[in-house]
């Protein structure tokens, strides 16, 4: 349990940020532990009753009919939430609840795990603007006082084309897409920054995950 916890405080931290605050980290373990794995059958048969608005009609059909979990002795937050999410859901109109589960499938491409990234690129490229309306997008700028060095961005490559030093520190800033600001093009340099930063962590942590699923637990050694 102890070397579970240390594994989480380490991966929590590289797959989040500044932006995201504080953690509850026993929310989260709990969240971890309580979430059978879903596998690519039970994917696709989910996916599968949200493939048209028909289809979700039957799905809802099947909702409204199944009801809402009672509330049981001892259910975790987890359970909880899910449950009171589940009755908020039941108590909207029905014209709602169709138009909640067939946006819900239109957005399968980028919530479905098991999508190929030929899918996911696709779906962005066609429905990309639509969807980041309005939307702030994180960018990586400089800053003296930030947390992120240069070595927590990974891309040497990058880095030597945008001339930054070594010692140079940054913060994450979000900028609203479609902005004139979003369009500058310090902001498209720092946007390429953040996606280096965040692809270098996500690599971290997908390694840290495998290890740890091995166990090996690489991030309790690398505190040794």
């Amino acid at each position: 349990k102890e070397s579970f916890n240390i594994w989480l405080a380490d991966y929590i931290n590289l797959v989040s940020s500044e932006m995201d605050g504080q953690v509850d980290l026993k929310a989260t373990r709990e969240a971890l532990l309580s979430e059978p794995p879903r596998y690519r059958d039970e994917a696709e048969a989910f996916w599968s009753q949200l493939s048209d608005e028909t289809d979700a009609e039957i799905f809802l059909h099947h909702l409204t009919k199944q009801g809402a979990p009672s509330k049981k002795e001892g259910e975790s937050s987890m359970e909880k939430r899910i449950r009171e999410d589940f009755e908020t859901f039941l108590s909207l109109p029905y014209s709602k609840q169709l138009s909640q589960l067939i946006s819900l499938g239109t957005l399968r491409p980028i919530l479905d795990e098991y999508c190929s990234e030929e899918e996911r690129l696709t779906f962005i490229e066609r429905y990309g603007e639509t969807i980041l309306e309005g939307m702030e997008i994180e960018h990586l700028v400089s800053d003296p006082n930030g947390t992120i060095t240069v070595d927590d961005i990974g891309d040497d490559d990058l880095i030597s084309k945008q001339d930054i030093v070594r010692d140079q520190r940054f913060s994450i800033q979000m900028i609203p897409y479609g902005t004139d600001e979003f369009g500058l093009r310090r902001s498209e340099k720092a946007r390429a920054l953040y996606r280096a930063w965040n692809m270098h962590k996500s690599g971290r942590a997908r390694y840290a995950e495998i290890m740890f699923k091995a166990g090996k637990m690489p991030l309790q050694d690398s505190k040794q």
